[in-house]
């Protein structure tokens, strides 16, 4: 696997080729110290991964990742060191150029916080390396692959309370092009799993809050609300009580937040009242919980395989029956529109 690091500060850029050159699997290319740089290393080297800095002379990191995806699409993962002060929102923006994932600079020089780092960052790499990318504009950000055929539609009529959505890799944009095009305020809650680094959940909830819905990082305590958009913390499991939100601590090493114990709770608490979609990550979580809510009786979507980012999360769904649609973001979209309609329906005297 060929890497590419896009980054001006030496300190940086030595911290993270040392823990690179450590993976036999990584071939490091020339560095590039510049946004210009990188775009003409990328267009010329084709690296399997792009490490892009933000905060970039000459070419800022979002200018160059438009410009990479418009002329040598590769798989970029964005370092970042904004976490939750001010620009949080624009490492958001980078989704929308086209990168994939983001990852957190390392915010001290300790050995663990050296090895928690490492771990991440060679996981993310070797994943991203797989990642589906294609060539496009940020105009046609929107225009994912073709939809799927056309399947046999549940009515929206159903007894729904609330919107679950669960994702990872990919996960970001998704979301935020589905807020996009649902006009708000949505007549049911959303409440949103979406495994992210740390530090970014308030940042995340802004960038999704310029689409017009009202969109929060959730508190425990709190009754889901329609026409809100709650953000699971990212170093908590958000469960459901009812429509109530509560807090939970992970467990060993599970994944948190984890959309596996947001499925469990909320089929447990609410049964064929939930709508679920389970969008594009890497792994599996959220197999057991969509497969839960749909022996329930629960509304439960997949994205299409060929949406996808990392198709790992929906191919594990998919696999295990979980699924009682498989769509394309721009089918969901006509699906969240077709039970906003329903809802609305239902509720005029």
């Amino acid at each position: 696997m060929r890497v590419l690091l896009v980054e001006d500060s030496l300190t940086v850029r030595v911290y993270v080729e040392g823990i690179l050159r450590t993976a036999p699997d990584i071939t490091l290319l020339p560095p590039a110290r510049d946004g210009v740089v990188g775009v003409e290393l990328a267009q010329t080297h084709h690296p399997d991964v792009i490490l892009m800095d933000l905060e970039l002379p000459r070419l800022s990191g979002i200018q160059a990742i438009s410009e990479i995806m418009a002329t040598s699409p590769r798989p970029i993962v964005v370092l970042s060191g904004a976490l939750d002060k001010p620009g949080t929102d624009r490492t958001f923006e980078s989704f929308q150029a086209g990168a994939v994932e983001v990852l957190a600079k390392p915010r001290g020089l300790s050995n663990e916080e050296r090895e928690r780092f490492s771990e991440r960052l060679l996981r993310t790499l070797r994943v991203m390396s797989q990642a589906r990318v294609i060539k496009r504009r940020p105009a046609a950000m929107k225009a994912v692959a073709a939809a799927p055929a056309v399947q046999p539609q549940p009515t929206p009529e159903g007894p729904f309370e609330v919107v679950l959505v669960g994702a990872s890799t990919g996960g970001p944009i998704v979301v935020r092009n589905l807020l996009e095009e649902v006009r708000p305020p949505f007549p049911l809650p959303i409440v949103l799993c979406q495994h992210i680094v740390p530090g970014f959940e308030q940042g995340m909830a802004q960038w999704l809050g310029e689409t017009g819905h009202r969109v929060n990082v959730a508190n425990p305590g709190e009754h889901a609300m329609p026409g809100q958009v709650y953000v699971a913390r990212a170093d908590k499991h958000l469960a459901m009580n009812g429509l109530e939100l509560s807090i939970r601590p992970g467990v060993g090493k599970q994944i948190m937040p984890s959309a596996d114990v947001l499925f469990e709770t909320a089929a447990a608490t609410l049964g064929n009242r939930c709508v679920a979609l389970l969008l594009t990550g890497m792994g599996d979580d959220g197999r057991r919980g969509l497969l839960a809510l749909r022996r329930k009786g629960a509304l439960t979507v997949t994205q299409s395989a060929d949406t996808c980012v990392i198709d790992g999360m929906p191919g594990a769904a998919r696999a295990a029956g979980a699924a009682v649609l498989d769509l394309s973001p721009p089918r969901m979209v006509e699906l969240l529109k077709q039970i906003a309609r329903a809802k609305q329906r239902s509720s005029t005297p």
